[in-house]
């Protein structure tokens, strides 16, 4: 059974683990993003997919809290490093 009920769930859940992951000054790649989530019942079955999964929990969190908003964008990266939306190697 999945964690996760609806998409939604699983925007606020990459945005608490982002503010969670942020506030420590650690980043993480969308690959083991994935990981994290595929164990919670969400698999995205690639970083391709788990970009759009982050994009869209980025959006979901711009009127909720910006403070969260910016700790999305700042804290999931690419396989090389590099900030996700900076690379253009969202690809497995």
């Amino acid at each position: 059974m999945a964690d996760f009920r609806n998409n939604e769930e699983v925007y606020d859940f990459i945005g608490e683990l982002a503010i969670a992951l942020y506030s420590k000054k650690i980043r993480i790649s969308l690959g083991a993003l994935r990981m994290i989530l595929a164990e919670k019942g969400k698999d995205y079955n690639n970083n391709r997919g788990m970009a759009s999964g982050v994009s869209a929990a980025y959006r979901s969190w711009k009127d909720k809290d910006p403070v969260v908003y910016h700790a999305i964008a700042y804290t999931y990266t690419d396989k090389d490093g590099n900030l996700a939306w900076e690379g253009t190697s969202a690809t497995e």
